[in-house]
């Protein structure tokens, strides 16, 4: 298996931030008049972007309101002195593969300018091709449109590529484009959606990564 690049999901992958999109996302709620949810809640309501959180964290089909909402969500993520952190073993990962010369990238679902704050604080010291977020005019996991722009980058082909992520949109991201899935179950879902989905590998430390990808080139 000649994987020469890897794309990463951000949150549930790379960074425990389940705390820091939970209590933004109430706050918001609460701005708005809407009552909170459980932190738990949040391991199924993240991962489809600002809007997608705000509409299925309040239930309300109001378009406007619900912008207004995803919008404010931005701020207030963008302003929170949270308590996210590198999963760990994470950033030895990372250095590794950048030692190794793999092609490192991190696609999210997360707002763009999120994404990359995010990834500058907490991932600075690593190489990173691209990092892409939520963009306008750009489809969110699992359409692959993103990924396969990363794949250009790289100049790769996908097959060349894993996506590593802890959700169904990263195997599906995967599938959708030709790329290798591989599943990780320290992130916000289980082993059985990844199972579900039909992920190529699945790991429980981010250690396992390096012995099925690093190989001699």
């Amino acid at each position: 298996m000649a994987i020469r690049g890897v794309i990463f999901d951000l949150d549930g992958t790379l960074l425990d931030s389940l705390d820091d999109v939970a209590n933004s996302a109430n706050a918001v709620l609460l701005a708005f008049g809407f009552e909170v949810r459980a932190k738990e809640e949040y391991r199924y309501l993240a991962g489809q972007g600002a809007y997608n959180l705000m509409a299925a964290s309040s239930g309300s089909k109001d378009e406007g309101l619900i912008r207004a909402m995803a919008d404010e969500f931005k701020k207030v993520y963008e302003e929170f002195k949270g308590s996210s952190k590198p999963y760990v073993g994470v950033q030895e990962l990372l250095s590794e593969l950048n030692a190794k010369a793999i092609k490192l990238a991190i696609l999210s679902n997360k707002p763009d300018h999120l994404t990359k704050m995010c990834a500058q604080k907490y991932f600075g010291s690593c190489k990173f091709e691209a990092v892409f977020g939520e963009r306008n005019g750009v489809a969110i996991k699992p359409d692959p449109t993103g990924a396969l722009e990363i794949a250009k980058i790289f100049g790769l082909n996908p097959s060349e590529i894993a996506i590593v992520g802890d959700t169904k949109n990263d195997i599906l991201t995967a599938k959708n484009g030709g790329f290798y899935s591989v599943g990780v179950t320290w992130g916000f879902r289980d082993r059985d959606e990844l199972m579900e989905c039909g992920a190529d590998k699945i790991i429980d430390t981010p250690e396992e990564l390096l012995e099925i990808l690093v190989i001699p080139l």
